[in-house]
């Protein structure tokens, strides 16, 4: 080896160079590479952007979904990159000073102090940041389905809550839902009182994994809620036949359970690959639509390229490039249905040929080691 070689100063690199490598990390989300990368020396921390202290949404880990959690001492989590299909476990100590595991779209844990008055906190896994919302929760008895970070000076925290009670019977219920918003400097959690609008965020909540940045998404514009409306009036899907409001959805215990036996139809959101799906699973079927989000256009589409789209019954759902995962198929739709009463099983729809079929076992009756196909139709998305 040459002398030159052998002394030559990687921390000599233009910062030009070193902005470039650092931004391929960032397009396919590879947190871990791009905070290794910023690790090696001062000068190539100085050539890059600190993502401890920053909310852009450039460094939230959109493309990573939790598919195990141990919950021990060390609190490790298993995430899978659906855009390149690596698999990188996390231990992550400071979770014991919180209680809750879900996530956002794009990523961020969602977290509850553990003392009064259990303020809520969202952390990035992978770049330490976390962003702490000093209003107290909601009032008590509400549970939080889904949450976003939406960028902005400030971000905003907005939520879904539903309420639980008892009803004559000692029968737990479904009572009210609603929507909030918060900055993180705000005193109390504000109600988002749009009519139209609230029902889809729900939906937009569990499944835009677009850019990390919901924009206009959550809270839902009118325009764009009043079409989704008219599409699941025509496929009756999900409406609430016990309420006078038809924009009302039934609730996700009833929709969870209805979806499982096939019995009735469910409207999903799905952010795939820069665009913004709308998908009916019907009884024997599913239609799939492309949202204009500039016009808010629906147009009815057969296919959707080199993604593969998993359902769960909860209406959470997303979006993976079957090029990283070898037993994925593209353009079908993975979700699980009870058969018979020996189980529930996954099912597979190709949209080209408009055909299901049975492929395996759910994780819930199958045995170690899962597929990913297993986790990834078995997970709940939070």
């Amino acid at each position: 080896m040459s002398t030159t070689m052998a002394s030559a100063d990687w921390s000599s690199l233009p910062a030009e160079l070193l902005s470039r490598i650092a931004e391929c990390f960032l397009a396919t989300s590879d947190l871990d590479y791009y905070m290794d990368f910023r690790a090696v020396c001062h000068s190539w921390r100085s050539a890059t952007e600190d993502p401890k202290s920053s909310p852009d949404p450039h460094f939230r880990p959109r493309h990573w979904v939790i598919i195990d959690r141990h919950f021990g001492g060390d609190k490790t989590y298993l995430w899978v990159n659906t855009a390149t299909g690596r698999f990188v476990p996390k231990e992550l100590p400071l979770l014991r000073h919180y209680w809750g595991s879900s996530t956002t779209p794009d990523g961020l844990l969602i977290l509850y102090d553990n003392e009064a008055p259990c303020a809520i906190s969202l952390l990035n896994a992978f770049t330490g940041y976390r962003i702490r919302f000093v209003a107290p929760p909601p009032e008590s008895g509400q549970i939080m389905e889904s949450a976003a970070l939406v960028s902005g000076s400030p971000p905003t925290l907005v939520f879904s809550c539903r309420k639980m009670d008892i009803d004559d019977d000692f029968v737990l219920q479904e009572t009210d839902r609603k929507v909030y918003t918060a900055y993180p400097d705000s005193e109390s959690f504000s109600v988002y009182e749009e009519r139209h609008a609230c029902p889809l965020i729900r939906l937009a909540l569990r499944g835009i994994y677009t850019n990390g940045e919901l924009g206009s998404v959550a809270p839902f514009p009118v325009e764009g809620a009043e079409k989704i409306f008219d599409l699941m009036r025509f496929y009756n899907a999900e409406p609430d036949e016990s309420s006078d409001d038809e924009d009302t959805l039934m609730s996700d215990e009833i929709a969870a359970f209805k979806f499982l036996i096939g019995y009735d139809n469910r409207c999903y959101l799905v952010g795939s690959a820069g665009e913004i799906l709308i998908i009916f699973k019907l009884k024997g079927s599913m239609e799939v639509y492309r949202m204009d989000t500039d016009s808010y256009i629906l147009e009815r589409v057969k296919n959707i390229g080199n993604r593969a789209i998993f359902l769960s019954g909860n209406c959470k759902c997303i979006s993976v490039n079957p090029d990283k995962f070898p037993s994925i198929e593209a353009n079908c739709i993975y979700y699980i249905k009870s058969l018979d009463y020996s189980g529930d099983y996954i099912c597979k729809y190709n949209l080209r040929s408009r055909r299901g079929e049975k492929i395996s076992r759910d994780m819930g009756r199958g045995s170690r080691p899962y597929t990913i196909i297993q986790h990834l139709s078995s997970y709940d998305l939070q």
